[in-house]
Formats: structure tokens, sequence, C-alpha cells
């Protein structure tokens, strides 16, 4: 575990040091942005071995818990054909803004890194010779 503290520690210590930079620190900025970028990889390596170490059983019960919030993201989403009056055919002027407002409902779920986190434990599992469910 001290490894992980230690990047804990250094990603903290740059975000420290981004904020405190005046506007026109460009140089810096870029500098610090590259050894963040890089201790993000070592944790993200640190968590993969993390999650290789876990059983079967874990993996699935995760698995099944983030599909599950990907399911309550998509019942927030506006249904485009009732919101356009519940014709077969919305119009293009009330898609937009359904359009939209799904767009950024997804955005700030986090459902894209629900979904990489799915691939993720899909694919451990995947390499263990484990029969992944589908979504119900």
């Amino acid at each position: 575990m001290d490894e992980i503290d230690h990047i804990t520690r250094e990603l903290a210590r740059v975000d420290v040091e981004l904020r405190s930079l005046p506007d026109d620190a460009f140089e810096q900025r870029y500098r610090l942005r590259m050894e963040q970028d890089t201790l993000r990889q070592q944790a993200a390596r640190f968590a993969e071995d993390l999650d290789k170490g876990r059983s079967d059983e874990d993996l699935l019960a995760e698995l099944s818990g983030l599909r599950t919030q990907l399911a309550l993201i998509e019942r927030q989403k506006i249904d485009l054909v009732v919101q356009a009056g519940g014709g077969a055919e919305p119009s293009n002027m009330t898609n937009l803004g359904g359009v939209d407002i799904n767009r950024r409902i997804v955005e700030a779920s986090g459902a894209g890194r629900i979904q990489a986190r799915i691939g993720r434990i899909k694919g451990i599992l995947t390499d263990r010779g484990v029969e992944v469910p589908e979504p119900r």
C-alpha cells in the first residue's frame, strides 16, 4: 500500500501546484500536466493489478452493480418520442433539445467511466475463462 499512498500524495501535490500557478505559467503547467499523466498511468496500472487479484464472485458482483447504475442513468434520459408528442417520429426541432439534455445527463452521470470499468472487469473475467452473463 505504500506505493499507492505515494502516488496519491504525489497527485495531490501536483494538483496543489497546478492550482497555485499564475495564468501565464505555461511551461510549468505543461511540466506538471505531464507529471500528472504519468502518475495517473501508474495509479491505473496499480488498480488493474488489484483487480486481477480479486475473486470472480467479487468482480461479477461489481459488474452487476455497475450495470444497474447504467440502467438507472438510462431511465433518467428523456424519451424523445414522448417529448415530441407521442408520434412515431419525433420532429427535429423537439428532438434537438432532448438529445442535448440526454447527452448532458450521460456526461454528468459518469456513464463513460462506468462503461470503461465494465469493460475492464469483463476483460479480466474473459481472460480467466469466466462466462460473463449478458445484462438483463
